[in-house]
């Protein structure tokens, strides 16, 4: 039998653009035959609003092949060609290629991973998604703003006086008001702007970033530079490999100005409600001056990330501490507690850092590990978790996210579940040296790792840069599986009656889910939200990013390429309901808004 010839570029590109001939040919003719012979058995489709206004998902061939036909059917789905922007590629066996194509109201793209299966190459997975609106363009490119218009304009304004006039809302309502200016706030707002859409950001902040710029001097993100980029606005080839947290906040200062986004700095949300006839809301906000406005958006975009409040135990005697006791949120540097003894509460990725940054400053340090944690090393976290964004990536970044979003969680649970038994192997020696000193080691939810946990929403993870070490090699100290029970002066006491001496108690215990901050201040609206951002039945986040059971209500969070990807979806979405292409509330679609 003769063995498979190895794929160079040019081959790709051929039983690539064949195979999508016969894929166009197939939904063209309703051939559900033809169509099925093109996948594997087992071959996924996720779809992001190519179709109808959701995200959908089909975990096999067999339901696959007629959902995408009568999705193709009813949406109209026609002009499928190859991309030109990104060329298939191939690693000598399978192929990854990308397709352009329109719905009835939309400009598509979709991606699909080919794989030899005896003779031919047949599809692994799909994904496809709308890029944009036909008849309302994003204002980019050849479409772009003018700037000042050159010729004779009599009364010519200012561009200065007209961006003053158009943040400040005097005369008229935003259409979106977002509750957060930090990645995901901003990226929504940078879309919604390039659709025309009036869109006012609000953060209780002095400046954007203080979210990033106020926490401890040791952040910086963990995430890949060559994923950080956000809409528009690429970071330069000059950026630093690692990100320090107060670069980052100059960054998403920086954006909101270059990219003409309204955001209100000191401007705290009070509270609002949603008023059914008019399909509006009233959200009252304190401005810097102690006065309340109110708005009345029809969208209220809670982008205020995962997490909400500091969670800190109640300790007895902690109000009598005899030394500095804080949450995480409040740390700064470890710098002012040279040769002081500490006591490091949590074993998460901010409890790490926080004893890191202490042990390097001087400090005694104890971390105390309530619970097990998923570790594994920086440099295990991008070979295994962040693949596709490299100093070399062979695809701009919206390629690589398609790419990175193109399989159903569902089925992605067996390959998330190998990547942590690659990482445990890789980091062996590190992970050996942690059991040893009795640090106890988890492994995500159902064993998947750090995008399992970001998935559930949870945060129970350490990316080691250095301090995992430390504690390995004991020069972090270890209490494992007790609790604090007691403070008496400086001495805190365990729950297995151990007792440790210590002149500063951070607790890195991390933070409420945001939702549960944010429910009550909305009335009867927030029953209607069981939560956000974790699993819905149906894979995708709750809630987050695509329409929520409260009409007019959107969240947004995650991490940075999450915001990069999702807002997209978010902002056309919106632009299609302020275009009268959808309705606000699909379940009375003859109501639209006032």
């Amino acid at each position: 039998m003769t063995a498979p010839i190895e794929l160079d570029r040019a081959d790709a590109a051929r039983l690539f653009a064949t195979w999508l001939d016969e894929f166009a040919r197939a939904v063209e003719s309703q051939d559900q035959d033809g169509l099925a012979g093109l996948f594997d058995a087992d071959a996924s489709w996720r779809d992001f609003m190519a179709f109808r206004w959701d995200f959908s998902n089909q975990l096999d061939r067999e339901s696959l092949v007629p959902a995408f036909l009568e999705a193709a059917s009813v949406w109209q789905a026609t002009a499928f060609s190859v991309n030109t922007d990104q060329e298939p590629l191939t690693d000598g066996d399978s192929i990854q290629g990308f397709f352009d194509f329109q719905t009835r109201d939309r400009v598509d793209r979709g991606y699909v991973h080919l794989v030899r299966v005896d003779s031919r190459f047949v599809a692994r997975s799909m994904q496809t998604q709308i890029i944009s609106l036909q008849e309302f363009p994003e204002r980019t490119g050849h479409n772009r703003p003018e700037g000042k218009v050159y010729g004779l304009v009599p009364n010519r304004t200012r561009w200065r006086s007209d961006r003053t006039k158009e943040s400040a809302f005097e005369d008229s309502d935003p259409a979106v008001l977002i509750l957060g200016a930090g990645h995901n706030g901003l990226a929504v707002a940078a879309r919604l702007g390039a659709l025309d859409v009036p869109t006012l950001v609000i953060d209780k902040e002095d400046r954007v970033g203080d979210q990033w710029r106020n926490r401890y001097a040791a952040l910086a993100l963990h995430s890949s530079v060559f994923g950080d980029h956000l809409p528009y606005l690429p970071l330069p080839p000059t950026w630093t490999a690692h990100t320090p947290k107060d670069k980052w906040a100059d960054w998403l200062e920086s954006y909101a100005q270059l990219l003409d986004l309204n955001v209100w700095t000191g401007t705290e949300y009070v509270g609002g409600e949603y008023h059914d006839d008019t399909q509006r809301w009233t959200i009252r906000v304190r401005r810097p001056d102690g006065s309340i406005r109110e708005l009345h958006p029809r969208h209220f975009f809670v982008a205020g990330g995962m997490f909400g409040a500091p969670k800190t135990p109640d300790i007895p005697g902690l109000d009598t501490f005899a030394g500095e006791a804080m949450h995480s949120d409040k740390f700064q540097d470890g710098a002012s507690f040279a040769g002081k003894r500490a006591l490091v509460v949590g074993a998460g990725v901010s409890a790490h850092e926080i004893a890191h940054d202490l042990w390097e400053h001087g400090a005694d340090v104890t971390m105390l590990q309530r619970s097990a944690t998923y570790v594994l090393s920086y440099e295990s976290y991008h070979k295994y978790w962040n693949p596709l964004f490299t100093e070399d990536m062979p695809m701009a970044p919206e390629f690589a996210d398609q790419v990175g979003n193109a399989v159903p969680f569902v089925k992605n649970i067996p390959r998330f579940q190998q990547l942590v038994k690659d990482g445990a192997e890789t980091d062996k020696e590190l992970l050996d040296g942690l059991v040893s000193a009795g640090f106890a080691l988890e492994w995500g939810p159902d064993g998947t790792g750090v995008l399992g946990a970001h998935q559930s929403g949870r945060d129970g993870y350490q990316i080691d840069i250095g301090a995992s070490q430390l504690v390995a090699n004991g020069s972090v100290h270890l209490k494992h599986g007790v609790e604090l029970s007691e403070i008496r002066g400086n001495s805190v006491l365990f729950s297995d009656g151990t007792e440790l001496e210590v002149d500063v108690i951070v607790f890195a215990t991390g933070y409420h889910q945001f939702w549960g901050h944010m429910g009550p201040t909305l009335g009867s609206v927030a029953s209607k939200i069981e939560s956000a951002y974790s699993r819905a039945d149906d894979g995708e986040y709750a809630n987050t990013w695509r329409r929520s059971a409260q009409p007019g209500l959107w969240f947004g969070a995650g991490f940075i390429r999450m915001a990069r990807f999702y807002s997209q979806f978010s902002a056309l979405m919106i632009k299609a309901i302020e275009e009268g292409l959808e309705p606000i509330d699909p379940d009375h679609p003859e109501k639209r808004p006032q």
